[in-house]
């Protein structure tokens, strides 16, 4: 079972919006927050940890938490 080759999975998009379609009629979310539980939820946990590396550094803040990084742990950065 180990050897076997993995399944392909579908791009992210394909997936997204086949879950968003699912959440289509859940009450009490407007579509922007389906849309983001869906992606969240078809997501790999590759895939999300991309989402948030993208998002942080589109808001300019990676480069804050790796310097304060820097500074908190001087040893592993040798």
């Amino acid at each position: 079972m180990k050897n076997e080759a993995r399944r392909k999975l579908p791009p992210l998009p394909v997936r997204a919006a086949r879950i968003l379609a699912r959440l289509k009629h859940v009450r009490g979310l407007s579509d922007e927050e389906k849309s983001v539980h869906a992606l969240g939820l078809a997501a790999t946990p590759q895939e999300r940890w991309d989402l948030f590396e993208n998002s942080v550094r589109s808001f300019g803040l990676l480069e804050a938490l790796e310097a304060e990084h820097i500074e908190c742990f001087p040893a592993l950065n040798r």
